[in-house]
């Protein structure tokens, strides 16, 4: 079960990577907040294969934090709608971390994963 987990989370967090390196050239400082989302996602990774919540809790609460901001001018109906996405996943990845629930950790994950790559194809495609 644990190995299965460790896949499943690998997985995303490889995804969430590669649609970072793919999107349109950002700004130095959109550079720079980006590296910060995937520092806080390889803490949720390294809190959830050793089922460390306090790790995941501190990862999953400082990218509940960039959900809240405002990323892009001009933000399109799309690219609001990934953000708030992106935004109630790292919540309920939150609440499974407070509750030491692995598995809701682990879903929760995976759903923020899918939702970077989501937005990251969006930003490509505009």
């Amino acid at each position: 079960m644990a190995f299965q987990h460790r896949f499943i989370v690998s997985i995303g967090l490889v995804l969430c990577v590669a649609a970072a390196a793919a999107a349109q050239p950002p700004s130095d400082s959109d550079k720079v907040e980006m590296q910060k989302k995937l520092e806080y996602s390889r803490q949720i990774l390294d809190g959830l294969v050793t089922e460390d919540f306090d790790k995941i809790l501190r990862g999953a609460r400082a990218l509940n934090e960039f959900g809240k901001r405002k990323w892009i001018e001009n933000e399109s109906a799309e690219y609001r709608m990934q953000n708030q996405v992106f935004w109630f996943t790292t919540g309920t990845l939150v609440m499974a971390a407070e509750k030491e629930s692995i598995d809701g950790a682990t879903l929760s994950y995976t759903q923020m994963t899918h939702s970077c790559v989501n937005c990251h194809k969006l930003l490509r495609r505009q």
